[in-house]
């Protein structure tokens, strides 16, 4: 079996990410490097109200369109109340989703510092990386002098507290459904003071899933999958992926094990017979030639969707930012090719 490290594969968080993304459900299953932590709690503005499309717009009149109104406040998605006192003029990204919001808003050019693993647009390349989200160059993040820095749930407490006390302002993402992570846009586009551009964004994937969701309700059935990040860890109930699976009408055979990450046995995977294979963990070939998973009428008949964990298609379905209804769409072909023929 062709092996590589999770951490590796998951650049995300990814989703998560791998998202992108992170710590404390991988602590929980000891599953760290390989999946993502996704809270389920969205970036919310404070004092704000919903509108009747169950959006939140500021009452200080930011919203909708309308120029962000300082100082601002936001709970991020780790329950963190962070005031911004002006307009940001310089931004570190710490996370491939957050890197790809702040370019979709048009932000790049206040963009001063990015990770690693930030891939997307190819022109993130051109910011200065301060190495990964796990162990950035915090000398090189403080010399950088951001006035907010977006993070993933990943971020060190220590980290955090440098950078901090060094003057910069720290806002974690870490959406694990489509909502969320609209929400987060929506909340980015208000603290860059581009509300306009994130109200687009967000009203493109919503058009994006309608358009989706009506295809797909032409199924005559509900196919179900198992989603292989490494070693059977697999993305369960809660998760972006797991999540997703839902919003596609996919039975996920890992969402009865009451864990975001949990890792099934090879006895449960064959029991569970699922209709497709998802790995970005192990090739098609490779999987052929696994004992037991062998004897899968999915893997006989090669219903087995492959992607490398540091692909461009693997990180349309793992990063929590802008093009997660397009990386929807990518896993409900391949699932469904029957309906997108």
């Amino acid at each position: 079996m062709k092996k590589k490290t999770i951490a590796g594969i998951l650049t995300f968080t990814l989703a998560a990410f791998f998202a992108a993304g992170c710590g404390s459900a991988a602590e929980e299953n000891q599953a760290g490097s390989a999946a993502v932590s996704e809270s389920g709690v969205s970036g919310t503005v404070s004092g704000s109200t919903g509108d009747s499309s169950g959006k939140e717009t500021a009452e200080d009149g930011s919203g909708e369109g309308a120029e962000t109104q300082y100082p601002l406040t936001v709970t991020d998605d780790l329950g963190n109340r962070v005031t911004i006192e002006s307009e940001p003029e310089r931004v570190v990204s710490l996370s491939p989703a957050n890197t790809e919001t702040l370019f979709a808003l048009g932000a790049d050019e206040r963009i001063v510092g990015r990770t690693d693993y930030c891939s997307y647009p190819e022109e993130a390349a051109e910011v200065p990386s301060i190495g990964t989200y796990t162990s950035p160059n915090m000398e090189l993040i403080i010399s950088m002098e951001p006035d907010v820095i977006f993070a993933s749930d990943y971020i060190d407490d220590s980290i955090r507290s440098q950078v901090e006390n060094a003057g910069a302002k720290v806002i974690v993402f870490a959406g694990n459904d489509l909502e969320s992570v609209e929400q987060n846009i929506l909340t980015a586009g208000q603290v860059m003071n581009l509300n306009q551009e994130a109200e687009e964004i967000t009203a493109g994937m919503e058009a994006q899933m309608e358009e989706l969701q009506e295809i797909l309700s032409k199924k005559t059935e509900e196919k179900s999958a198992f989603i292989d990040l490494g070693d059977y860890y697999s993305a369960g109930e809660g998760s972006l992926l797991g999540n997703m699976l839902d919003d596609i009408g996919v039975r996920n055979i890992a969402a009865d094990t009451g864990e975001m990450w949990p890792q099934l046995s090879l006895e449960k995977i064959i029991e569970s017979d699922p209709d497709v294979y998802i790995s970005l963990y192990t090739a098609p070939e490779d999987l052929k030639a696994v004992s037991g998973l062998s004897s899968l009428e999915c893997i006989k008949e090669g219903r087995i969707i492959y992607y490398d964990g540091l692909s461009p298609e693997a990180d349309m379905i793992q990063r929590a930012g802008p093009r997660l209804a397009e990386g929807t769409r990518l896993l409900a072909e391949q699932i469904y090719p029957e309906l997108f023929s």
